[in-house]
């Protein structure tokens, strides 16, 4: 009897430990999140480490994953993360950000005719600004602006969106909405708002350039956003170039995550970045 249990805790002791299971809380599915963690995961499956994937509405509710331990990893806006922790400071504790993804601007589409013309009218109480999802990262960037520059907030907010309403701004500019603000990567280039926008002839973009809204945020230690001009299109000329906005997409981590598996994250989107973004 002796000899088969020491048998028996001989085998136990030499059984492989496994990796706690982990999961990714992503995007919608199509959306560059969604395909972002899933490659991901099969990275760290490669890794040894059994992950899984949660579709989600977009970076807040991955943040509040994250932060509760539903979730091991999350993708996030990084204006969305700052408007979150500045809302729930004791949670904030519970989250690490492990290193950036890609870069992701602000749009504002109006039309040529309307009451908007440029970002001054942005800050007036002409603006009716149209900014999608209450719970979407376009809605967040918009109350985060309003955040670091008050003088946003004096216009009325619309959680609607879409190409039917882009479309109806176009078609008339003294509609109740005249402004469409949506958040995107500036490689995509056949973003489909942005599209919609270029070839018609009635809308156009405002530019973003108030110097408070690179104002430092205290707990991460850095501005949230740059001021960027990025492409709007291939091989076309225009007359003006877009100037807006721009942040980087995170990848947010909970603090008591096994520490070698976050080593491991940190090397995919450092020195092996080509394995996530291989396309």
């Amino acid at each position: 009897m002796k000899k088969l249990i020491a048998a028996f805790v001989i085998s136990a002791i030499s059984l492989p430990v496994l990796a706690e299971e982990v999961v990714i809380s992503t995007g919608g599915r199509g959306g560059s999140y969604f395909s972002t963690g899933e490659k991901l995961g099969e990275i760290l499956a490669e890794y040894d480490y059994p992950a899984k994937t949660l579709k989600s509405n977009g970076s807040i509710e991955n943040i509040e994953r994250v932060a509760t331990g539903e979730a091991t990893l999350g993708f996030t806006q990084l204006d969305a993360l700052a408007w979150w922790m500045d809302r729930n400071p004791d949670g904030a504790a519970n989250l690490k950000v492990l290193g950036n993804l890609y870069t992701e601007c602000v749009y504002v589409a109006v039309n040529k005719k309307g009451a908007i013309g440029d970002e001054g009218d942005l800050q007036s109480s002409n603006a009716n600004v149209a900014v999608q999802n209450r719970d979407s990262g376009s809605a967040v960037s918009w109350s985060y602006m309003q955040d670091l520059e008050p003088e946003f907030a004096k216009g009325n907010t619309f959680f609607k969106g879409g190409l039917q309403l882009l479309n109806e701004i176009a078609n008339n500019p003294d509609g109740e909405l005249n402004a469409f603000l949506w958040v995107s990567d500036p490689g995509n280039l056949d973003q489909r708002y942005l599209k919609t926008v270029l070839e018609n002839d009635n809308l156009k973009l405002v530019d973003i350039t108030d110097w408070d809204l690179n104002d430092k945020h205290p707990e991460l230690g850095r501005a949230i956003y740059r001021f960027e001009k990025p492409d709007v299109a291939k091989g076309l000329v225009f007359d003006t170039e877009l100037k807006t906005i721009c942040m980087d997409a995170v990848v947010v981590a909970n603090a008591d995550a096994d520490d070698v598996m976050l080593d491991d994250v940190v090397d995919v989107l450092t020195v092996n970045r080509g394995r996530l973004f291989d396309n």
